[in-house]
């Protein structure tokens, strides 16, 4: 399942688009083996986006419309902000891009330089090595997805 979590179209009332809202949803027992995506980063409620993600085995944060849609500080802070609580496996990035063919383009230069700069800062504070945060990289930027979406591999509730 995917939600729509944080900011987006101009009709949403963004005081009930926390993520946190969704926890009934992650609690119920019938739902525990659906992943669960929350699209839009959850902006500006990231980092609870994260927290559900790392407290929930089937949730999963997606960076798509904060990256590239943000300033480039706004950006910065998204995926700094996924970063701090969510599993590496559980986050990913997406363009969000529609109708106009230069937002994908646009949206997948922005997204891999953004993400590059916040994974070098992680470097830089001790959090990753070099190895890993190419790892990361290759993870959010395709493989979480390929494993969540089309199966290659396993990730999230067993």
């Amino acid at each position: 399942m995917q939600f729509h979590t944080g900011f987006g179209d101009p009709d949403l009332d963004l005081r009930t688009a926390n993520p946190l809202h969704l926890r009934p949803i992650f609690e119920d027992a019938t739902l525990r083996r659906a992943p669960i995506v929350l699209l839009h980063a959850g902006y500006p409620f990231t980092r609870e986006g994260g927290y559900l993600a790392a407290v929930y085995p089937n949730a999963y944060l997606d960076l798509g419309l904060a990256l590239p849609y943000l300033s480039r500080a706004g950006m910065r802070f998204a995926a700094r902000a996924a970063l701090e609580l969510a599993p590496i496996s559980k986050i990913m990035f997406s363009t969000d891009a529609h109708l106009i063919p230069e937002t994908f383009y646009l949206g997948a230069r922005c997204g891999r330089e953004v993400i590059a700069e916040v994974l070098s800062e992680a470097i830089a504070d001790g959090d990753l090595s070099p190895a890993e945060a190419d790892a990361a990289a290759l993870d959010i930027l395709h493989r979480n997805a390929a494993r969540l979406y089309f199966g290659q591999g396993h990730i999230g509730p067993a």
